[in-house]
């Protein structure tokens, strides 16, 4: 089957600078570690002027990157705020 890729935008959250925060982007972190040894994560890293994050990922379905967004231990706990966008790659480095 086809993939198709998304976009999550990640930004802080009402939780976001809490009493452990530090562990919960930890295990984002891992989480999406876990994401790139499964294939499914192109690239993740945060904006250096913003806190806002962006997470490029390639499923089979909407559903799917739907699922991987709202399994995110970060955005599980309010510590991120997420938006999911479908992204068209006109031009990419091979």
């Amino acid at each position: 089957m086809e993939t198709q890729s998304f976009v999550i935008m990640l930004r802080p959250a009402n939780k976001y600078g809490e009493v452990g925060t530090d562990e919960t982007v930890s295990e984002h972190f891992n989480y999406l570690k876990s994401l790139l040894k499964d294939g499914k994560l192109s690239v993740a890293g945060r904006f250096s002027e913003v806190l806002i994050g962006l997470v490029m990922i390639e499923v089979e379905s909407r559903d799917e990157a739907i699922e991987i967004m709202t399994n995110d231990p970060a955005v599980k706990a309010g510590v991120f705020h997420a938006e999911l966008y479908p992204w068209s790659i006109a031009l990419q480095k091979k």
